[in-house]
């Protein structure tokens, strides 16, 4: 009998690695990306922006237009803006009595907390809905970019359309 050298054993061994991980996969002990995704499914996130400095006299945002977005400062496409909202830097003042009011901050007149609602279709996965190789989840950082502007925030929301 002929001995075996050092290739033949490499050979062998991966060959018996190979059957054994195919053999796992197809009786369910290991999962695949077919096994992860359950479904797709239309979602809805708001990104929101706090002490934006903005002067501009027309309105940034259009409900319908389109926004370039990064996820984790990796570029990712641009989403439909289905709902946005302006709302002025507020400051806390107290009366006389001690209740607590909430009043535009007369000091800080263009500093503004942004909220946008981008649409888009995800990968839903049991660890949640993934959008470009991202998991969508409140707290993650995001920019959204348009031809006026440039605006860093975090995920806030995330609601998924169960229905389609």
């Amino acid at each position: 009998m002929k001995k075996l050298n050092l290739l033949d054993k490499i050979i062998i061994v991966a060959l018996i690695l190979g059957i054994t991980g195919f053999t796992a996969v197809k009786i369910g002990e290991h999962q695949t990306a077919g096994n992860v995704i359950e479904k797709q499914a239309p979602i809805e996130f708001d990104a929101t922006f706090t002490g934006q400095p903005i002067t501009a006299n027309e309105p940034l945002f259009k409900v319908g237009d389109s926004a370039f977005i990064t996820i984790r400062n990796v570029p990712y496409t641009e989403l439909k803006i289905t709902n946005f909202d302006f709302a002025p830097w507020k400051v806390a003042v107290y009366d006389t009595t001690k209740n607590v009011f909430a009043i535009d901050d007369p000091s800080k007149q263009n500093l503004y907390n942004v909220n946008v609602t981008l649409k888009d279709n995800a990968i839903i996965t049991e660890d949640g809905p993934v959008i470009g190789g991202n998991k969508i989840k409140i707290g993650l950082p995001i920019t959204i970019e348009g031809f006026k502007y440039r605006l860093s925030g975090v995920v806030s929301d995330v609601r998924v359309d169960e229905e389609k």
